[in-house]
């Protein structure tokens, strides 16, 4: 393989680019320590280069060929491809860094959860010198997050069926003649009693913000929730339970919740449901473009649960739910 770096290095380094290697190495000696897999594609020479812990993370071997840029894009899971292209794409055509989260497949065939951050080294100019991935293997952050949150819906379901509604409504099914359940329904709904619970959709990637926004939603009898940690699984259940109240996260790994809404506008029904956007962001700007997306509110993290409730009241008081 010739040696594209070798005129590079012979020439006077860039005052910059000088500064970039040192920052890198720096960088290296950090990592080595912390478990962090970094990937850094040189744009001068066009190579990549891994360090020892993404090797591992990523089950293939320092030892013979050079890892390509192809050959660590055939390790990424089909289904999550798209996604790193376009981050990928989107960091070329705009300064910043951008967080995402994917899987890859191992030679081995495991399945490795992967938590990304992806920016640009660049000159002083703004050039970019090299793209820069820094990795941390969440499969088992993920796999107790999951459980975690089948836990919660578990418990939910578990609070439902343990209230005494619940049981006096089967006792009394189960004393009911057979003449008696041909001549009138089970259940029939009584015209003056109360609404059902309002539905309530909240898409948030942080386990720790869903489970407290769960453990704090069970103080209230008239609520009911339901949790996605993805625009995907977000979008999906939108659809298919119709919720009355949206909580969206600004920043989720697929998907930005403004450009969320902008899809479940979309679905029969949620047309103009309440939607709050749910964000760290704290900046004037954010919360104006969050409003002219036709978001009702603006919560800013870490939520103030007093604001909350009074947002859901209002929304309970309107006489709304479906």
């Amino acid at each position: 393989m010739a040696d594209n770096t070798s005129g590079f290095r012979q020439a006077a380094p860039d005052p910059e680019f000088g500064l970039a290697q040192a920052q890198r190495r720096m960088q290296q000696q950090l990592m080595e320590t912390t478990g962090v897999a970094q990937s850094v594609f040189h744009l001068e020479t066009q190579q990549l280069s891994w360090n020892t812990r993404a090797y591992q993370m990523f089950g293939v071997s320092p030892v013979g060929s050079p890892m390509t840029l192809e050959t660590a894009m055939g390790l990424v899971y089909p289904d999550d491809l798209d996604l790193l292209v376009r981050a990928r794409d989107q960091l070329r055509k705009a300064p910043g860094a951008i967080e995402l989260d994917y899987r890859i497949i191992r030679p081995d065939g495991a399945l490795v959860d992967v938590h990304a951050l992806l920016y640009a080294e660049t000159d002083a100019q703004g050039r970019p010198l090299a793209y820069v991935e820094m990795c941390l293997d969440v499969t088992e952050r993920k796999r107790v997050e999951d459980a975690l949150i089948q836990s919660a819906r578990l418990c939910r379901v578990l609070d439902q069926v343990s209230t005494d509604g619940y049981w006096e409504q089967t006792a009394a099914a189960q004393s009911t003649s057979p003449a008696d359940s041909q001549s009138a329904p089970l259940a029939a709904p009584r015209a003056n009693g109360p609404q059902r619970k309002m539905r309530v959709l909240y898409v948030e990637d942080n386990m720790y913000n869903l489970m407290l926004f769960d453990d704090v939603m069970r103080t209230r009898d008239d609520v009911d929730v339901r949790m996605a940690q993805n625009g995907a699984q977000g979008f999906e259940v939108a659809g298919s339970w119709l919720p009355d109240v949206l909580v969206l996260d600004g920043r989720l790994p697929d998907t930005h919740g403004i450009d969320l809404l902008k899809r479940m506008r979309d679905i029969p029904g949620l047309e103009t449901t309440p939607a709050f956007m749910c964000s760290a962001d704290t900046l004037p700007e954010h919360k104006i473009l969050a409003e002219q997306a036709g978001f009702s509110g603006y919560w800013t993290k870490p939520v103030d649960f007093d604001k909350v409730f009074d947002e859901l009241d209002r929304v309970a008081a309107s006489g709304d739910l479906r």
